[in-house]
């Protein structure tokens, strides 16, 4: 069956900032970049995976029509049209204390330092936080490290991430953290287009339609498991300094 006249025409320039198993560049596993990719597949879709800088500037200039990486805890913007949720993020305190599995709330670890990633850290919700000290880093490495150097004895990051690295862990027989029993936060991932791109509430429309069939069908829920659970997807070489002093 042909493609409608206006997806064929479409050509939808998107950027999300990299996140390894989330966010990434061909041929990395990267969960988001799928799930928009499948959604939007009648058209022409592009996803540059890039930092947050480059990001912004290219959004600011036009060089993409919108972003497939709008954080929940983030207040939604009057020139962007937005998706309903396509993925969750589970956002889970970590440590190698096992007295993480009872951090349910942030007040449980009141006035401590947390490791945080700046993609939460820098967000309209988490700013205002003040019951615990933020130790902000760029990435998930970054935070990570602190943890093993000691600097902080907690971390937050999102479950996807923490999985990883506990195979990792695992894979050279060292203690997995301990992570909270129920997520602190669940941030909700949107698909964000610039509201005066031409059809831009279609385009829209048809995401969210595809989202649902793909939920409905199960399709949506093997792109973001993957069925090969065994397999580690963060770069064992780049962790091998934090793995061996863990």
């Amino acid at each position: 069956m042909a493609l409608p006249v206006l997806a064929q025409n479409t050509k939808l320039p998107l950027v999300g900032n990299i996140v390894p198993t989330l966010i990434d560049k061909a041929p990395n596993s990267a969960r988001a970049n799928d799930v928009v990719k499948k959604a939007l597949s009648d058209y022409a879709v592009t996803i540059t995976a890039t930092t947050q800088a480059w990001s912004g500037s290219g959004l600011r200039n036009g060089t993409f029509t919108g972003f497939i990486d709008h954080y929940s805890l983030n207040v939604q913007r009057g020139s962007y049209l937005y998706s309903d949720p396509y993925m969750v993020l589970p956002l889970h305190i970590a440590s190698r204390n096992p007295k993480a599995k009872e951090a349910n709330r942030l007040d449980k670890i009141y006035r401590t330092t947390l490791g945080i990633e700046n993609r939460f850290a820098n967000t309209d919700e988490l700013r205002a936080e003040r019951s615990v000290r933020w130790a902000r880093t760029p990435d998930f490495l970054a935070n990570v490290k602190q943890l093993a150097d000691r600097r902080v004895e907690n971390i937050i990051a999102d479950k996807f991430m923490l999985d990883a690295f506990n195979k990792l862990l695992i894979d050279v027989k060292q203690q997995s953290m301990y992570l909270s029993r129920d997520p602190i936060y669940e941030v909700q991932l949107r698909l964000a287009i610039k509201s005066d791109t031409p059809n831009a509430q279609t385009i829209i429309d048809d995401f969210n339609a595809s989202i649902l069939m793909m939920s409905t069908s199960g399709e949506l829920e093997r792109l973001l498991n993957p069925a090969d659970v065994s397999q580690v997807l963060l770069d064992a070489a780049l962790y091998s300094e934090i793995l061996r002093k863990w």
